[in-house]
């Protein structure tokens, strides 16, 4: 008895398994087929067109004074007189008086060089009358021949000369030294440091005041060894310098001076000396202001000027063909800038460009160029 509902358990879970089984075959999920779909990139291209490129080479520099002069006394005596406009700052024109030294001991010392050559003149003309005379007595007593220097009286003559000479020169040094009782500007100045006041002494080669030209000024401007090279002309080569104050950006026109001459070891560049020119009622530029510049460079002959987004690698760009099918190629950069690189060889005028990177290039690839052109 045991045996047979032993028997019966067994079929029941063995149809049981059967039904699940074939109940899990029949249900089962079937997979669904899907067409493959091909990636095909989008690239925004350039059409490269050759032309001629200037190249603008950028620095920055500070202005300081192309002309700074410390003014000395050169005679002594008191401070007798100053300009009214003896304060840091103000201008002065080209000989304009500073101050004044008292003049009376000077205007004494020139009278009186005026009375020595006076006198001296008048020795050399009653010289000079007695030599004739001399030469008229010889001749009437009968001199025959030439009549030697003392008959003459020619060293009485060379020394009256000479002292009408020495008697000049004094005359001439007191009236130098009267005029430079009053301190003038040397030139278009401004006054940086008034050193003196009125009633000071001072003696000679005392300093009286510290000026700087006023509307000229020079400032260095640091160039690297490559942009070096893009610089055809240095003497005269046109710059633009401007400054941006106050949210507005004010612009000057500049020329290169000059080199320093060197390599500069830190930064390995050369460092140029121009020149800038305030204009009248210019109140921006002054010493010390810190400007950016524009230095015109060479004109490269056909040249392409590309995104440096064109270039990968060092020296490599991605040719989009009439097929849409790019190729890799290798270009001769000459030139790289911030925004653009400058080459030569390797395009023909007219080509498509690749603008934005690609991965993994493979040359024959297809892409979708941007209706977006970039130009």
């Amino acid at each position: 008895m045991k045996k047979s509902a032993q028997i019966i358990l067994i079929i029941i879970i063995g149809t049981i398994a059967a039904f699940v089984y074939f109940g899990l075959v029949l249900t089962k999920p079937v997979a669904e087929i899907k067409e493959r779909i091909r990636y095909i990139p989008t690239v925004d291209i350039w059409d490269a067109k050759v032309s001629d490129y200037d190249v603008i080479i950028k620095s920055q520099g500070v202005t300081k004074p192309k002309r700074s002069t410390i003014l000395a006394a050169e005679v002594a005596g008191k401070v007798v007189a100053v300009s009214p406009k003896f304060e840091v700052g103000e201008y002065f024109d080209e000989g304009e008086i500073i101050l004044e030294i008292d003049r009376a001991d000077y205007e004494a010392t020139e009278s009186q060089a005026a009375s020595f050559l006076a006198d001296a003149k008048l020795a050399l003309e009653k010289e000079s009358a007695l030599a004739k005379q001399a030469l008229i007595d010889w001749k009437a007593l009968g001199g025959d021949g030439t009549p030697n220097d003392l008959v003459l009286r020619k060293p009485q003559m060379q020394s009256a000369l000479a002292k009408v000479v020495s008697a000049k020169a004094g005359f001439e040094k007191a009236a130098r030294d009267l005029d430079r009782t009053k301190i003038r500007s040397p030139y278009k100045c401004q006054i940086r440091e008034s050193l003196v006041e009125l009633g000071s002494t001072l003696a000679a080669g005392s300093a009286a005041a510290a000026v700087d030209s006023a509307n000229d000024f020079e400032l260095r401007l640091p160039v690297s060894l490559e942009d070096y090279a893009f610089i055809d002309i240095i003497a005269g080569a046109p710059l633009t310098l401007e400054a941006k104050i106050a949210g507005v950006v004010y612009k000057w026109r500049g020329e290169l001076l000059r080199t320093e001459g060197q390599v500069d070891q830190s930064s390995q560049s050369v460092f140029f000396v121009a020149n800038v020119n305030a204009v009248e009622g210019d109140k921006f530029l002054s010493s010390g202001l810190f400007l950016n510049a524009k230095i015109s460079g060479k004109k490269l002959k056909d040249v392409y000027a590309l995104p440096r987004k064109a270039l990968y690698g060092k020296n490599k760009i991605i040719i989009v063909g009439s097929d849409n099918k790019v190729s890799s190629r290798e270009v001769v950069v000459i030139r790289t800038e911030r925004n653009k690189v400058i080459v030569r060889n390797g395009i023909e005028n007219g080509e498509r460009i690749a603008t934005t990177p690609i991965l993994n290039v493979i040359n024959g690839m297809e892409v979708n160029p941007s209706k977006n052109v970039t130009q």
